[in-house]
C-alpha cells in the first residue's frame, strides 16, 4: 500500500512539473506577443522596434525573432516602405558599379544614377506629404517614426528652412554624394534612416473588423492542455466535495487558462494567477510568496487602522443608542446566558476561594463580638466574660471550617449564593438600577474611547 502510495505521488510530482513547465512556456509567449507591438515605457518603441534595432545580425542567421513573430501577428512588409528599400539599395549597388566604369557604360550607370535619386526624392516628398489616415505610417501607428527620419535628415543636411523636403533633395543630389563623400553618406543612411523606415509594416484588416493575428492557433493547443488538466483534476478530486459543482467554484481563478480569446491580449496576461497558484501549492516559491514584505507590512497598518476605526465607530454608537433610548432592552436568553455564567463563577467561588477568606471571616467574627463585649470586659465580671468570648471564638472558627471544608456546609453556601444571583438579576430588570447602570456604562465607555484615541496617536 505505502509502495502503491509513493508511486501516486512520484507520477503526480512529475505530471506537475510538465505542468509547470508548459504553463511558464505559454506565459512566456503570451507576455512576448502582448510586447511585441506595445509602446514599452520611456523607450518609445516596441518590442518589435528593439530587435530591430538591437538584435546581434551574426544570431540572425540561427534564429530571427522578428522574422519569426511577425507572420503570427499578421504583419507583412509595407508596400512603400519596401519599395523605397528597394530603390535606395538598386542607387547603392549603382554607386559601386560606377566605381572602374568607363565610356558609355559609365555615361549609362550615371544616367541611372540621376533617375534612381529623383525617385527617392519624389518618394519621400509623397511621403511626407501623405496626412492622417492616408499616411503610409498610419495604420502601424508609426508617424513618430517618420518624424525621426524627418528630424535627423534636418540635422545631417541643415538647410535655412529646415526643410526635410530640401534636406533629402540635397542629400541624392550629386554635389553630396560625390566620389569622396558617398560611402559615408550610404553609411549614414544605412545605420540611421534604414532601421526606421524597417519599423513600418502592414497588417490586413480580418473579416471582424480588427487587425488580423494569428498567435491564438498557437495558443489554442495550450488552452486545450489547460482543458483537460482542469477536467481531470476536477475528475479525481471529485470526493473532496460535497458538491460536484464545487471544484470549479473553488479554482474559479482558472477561468483565465481556459478562455482562448483571439484579440484580448491583456486577459491573457492574466493567467499569472492560476500559474502563482500552482507554483505556491507545488513549492516552486518561497512560502513567502513573490509579494514585498513592505506590502504585507502596509496592509498590517491599513487593517489595525480599519479595525480602530470600527472599534471607534462601535462605541460611538453603543454611546448613541444609551444616550437615546430609556433603559437597556435585555432579551429573556441574554438574562439567562448571564444567570450560567454567574451560577458558575458563584460556584467556583464557593469551592475554591471561600477556603481560602475562612481565616480572615472568622477574625472578622471574633472583631464583632469582641466590640459587642468590650463593655462587659471593663466590669468586674470581665474575667469571666473573657473566658466565655474565647470558648465562642473557638466555636466560631470550628464552626466556620467544619462548614466550609464539608459538602453541606459549601451547598448551604451556593444556595445563599444562587439567591444572591437572583436577587441581583431581578435588580437589573429594575427601571431605576437600569438608569444608573446606563449611565456608569456611558460613563465607562467614553472614558474608553478617549484611552483608545491617545494610545493609538502615540503608536502611530
Amino acid at each position: 500500500m505505502e509502495k502503491t502510495k509513493n508511486h501516486n505521488n512520484l507520477l503526480k510530482k512529475i505530471y506537475e512539473t510538465i505542468f509547470l513547465i508548459i504553463a511558464i512556456l505559454n506565459f512566456f509567449l503570451v507576455c512576448f506577443d502582448f510586447l511585441y507591438l506595445y509602446k514599452l515605457p520611456y523607450y518609445h518603441g516596441t518590442l518589435r522596434d528593439f530587435l530591430l534595432h538591437y538584435y546581434p545580425e551574426n544570431l540572425k542567421k540561427f534564429f530571427d525573432p522578428v522574422a519569426l513573430w511577425d507572420p503570427i501577428k499578421g504583419i507583412e512588409p509595407h508596400r512603400f516602405t519596401e519599395e523605397y528599400i528597394k530603390h535606395y539599395l538598386e542607387l547603392k549597388k549603382l554607386y559601386y558599379d560606377l566605381v572602374g566604369s568607363q565610356g558609355m557604360e559609365r555615361n549609362e550607370i550615371e544616367n541611372q544614377i540621376q533617375d534612381k535619386s529623383n525617385k527617392l526624392v519624389e518618394l519621400f516628398i509623397d511621403m511626407i506629404d501623405k496626412k492622417s489616415y492616408e499616411s503610409y505610417f498610419y495604420l502601424a501607428n508609426k508617424d513618430g517614426v517618420l518624424e525621426k527620419i524627418k528630424n535627423k535628415l534636418r540635422k545631417h543636411l541643415p538647410n535655412p528652412e529646415n526643410s526635410a523636403k530640401d534636406s533629402i533633395r540635397k542629400f541624392f543630389s550629386k554635389e553630396n554624394l560625390t566620389p569622396e563623400r558617398w560611402q559615408s553618406e550610404f553609411m549614414f543612411f544605412d545605420k540611421e534612416i534604414l532601421p526606421l523606415l524597417k519599423e513600418n509594416y502592414f497588417r490586413w484588416i480580418d473579416e471582424n473588423g480588427e487587425l488580423k493575428d494569428y498567435f491564438y492557433k498557437i495558443d489554442r493547443w495550450f488552452v486545450i492542455f489547460f482543458i483537460f488538466d482542469f477536467l481531470g483534476r476536477w475528475y479525481l478530486n471529485r470526493k473532496q466535495y460535497k458538491k460536484w459543482y464545487l471544484f470549479p467554484i473553488h479554482h474559479f481563478y482558472e477561468v483565465f487558462n481556459l478562455y482562448p480569446p483571439h484579440y484580448s491580449a491583456t486577459f491573457r496576461l492574466l493567467r499569472i494567477i492560476p500559474l502563482y497558484v500552482r507554483l505556491k501549492k507545488n513549492y516552486w516559491l518561497p512560502d513567502e510568496g513573490i509579494l514585498p514584505e513592505i506590502i504585507h507590512n502596509n496592509a498590517k497598518v491599513i487593517a489595525d487602522e480599519i479595525s480602530f476605526l470600527v472599534l471607534i465607530n462601535i462605541i460611538e454608537q453603543t454611546i448613541q443608542q444609551l444616550e437615546t433610548e430609556g433603559r437597556i432592552n435585555l432579551e429573556p436568553q441574554t438574562f439567562q446566558a448571564l444567570e450560567v455564567i454567574l451560577s458558575k463563577q458563584m460556584e467556583i467561588f464557593s469551592k475554591k476561594v471561600m477556603p481560602d477568606l475562612e481565616p480572615m471571616i472568622s477574625e472578622m467574627v471574633q472583631y464583632s463580638i469582641n466590640r459587642a463585649a468590650e463593655p462587659y470586659l471593663l466590669s468586674p465580671i470581665g474575667p469571666l466574660v473573657r473566658l466565655f468570648l474565647y470558648n465562642i471564638h473557638a466555636t466560631v472558627r470550628e464552626g466556620l471550617e467544619a462548614s466550609l471544608s464539608g459538602p453541606e456546609g459549601l451547598e448551604r453556601l451556593n444556595k445563599i449564593l444562587q439567591k444572591s444571583i437572583q436577587s441581583i438579576l431581578k435588580e437589573l430588570s429594575n427601571p431605576d438600577t437600569q438608569e444608573i447602570t446606563k449611565k456608569d456604562m456611558i460613563e465607562f465607555l467614553k472614558v474608553l474611547k478617549i484611552d483608545l484615541q491617545n494610545n493609538f496617536e502615540v503608536q502611530t
